[in-house]
């Protein structure tokens, strides 16, 4: 990524933009819920984007930007759940990435529900690190696997409908 490229940092503002708003939404929506931890996570319908179409810096960018504006804006930023997004979010990638790039033949389905089992799994790591040192924690491995296999499903699905409905538009320049 060239940082003197003006157009580049327009589209790290746009999607981290995008990204931002709608991890704020969902989270003001799911704090509502009487599962408050459960989170589809419409915001990596970005990061999705950008892996599938090969910026995977972007991607890491957009992440930790997504991530420190949405803390500022819900006043979580000093919390330990912004280390879990953060953390988690960053595992997604790295799996998801190494998933795209290893050819297993997965498509963006797979890819979207290994970076989704990624993020949950690293939540719980975390959660067990730093806040809760029992192994109890992973008692909700299960639920979490069972949420991340409809959550990569509805990101994947989503970004493949963005994709198509974007496929003349110029919103990645290669």
């Amino acid at each position: 990524m060239n940082i003197d490229n003006k157009s580049t940092l327009i589209q790290l503002a746009f999607f981290t933009a995008i990204a931002a708003t709608i991890h704020i939404v969902e989270d003001l929506i799911m704090r509502m819920l009487p599962l408050p931890f459960i989170r589809v996570g419409f915001s990596n319908i970005v990061i999705l984007y950008l892996i599938y179409h090969n910026k995977i810096l972007e991607a890491f960018v957009v992440n930790i930007s997504k991530t420190i504006i949405s803390g500022i804006a819900t006043l979580t930023l000093l919390s330990p759940s912004i280390l879990i997004s953060l953390t988690a979010g960053m595992a997604a990638i790295i799996v998801m990435v190494f998933v795209r790039w290893l050819h297993l033949g997965l498509g963006i389905y797979g890819i979207s529900i290994c970076g989704a089992i990624a993020h949950n799994l690293m939540q719980l790591t975390i959660v067990y690190a730093i806040l809760i040192h029992s192994s109890r924690v992973f008692v909700l491995t299960p639920i979490l696997l069972s949420i991340a296999l409809v959550s990569g499903s509805i990101i994947a699905y989503l970004t493949l409908y963005i994709d198509r409905k974007n496929e003349g538009s110029e919103i990645i320049k290669e």
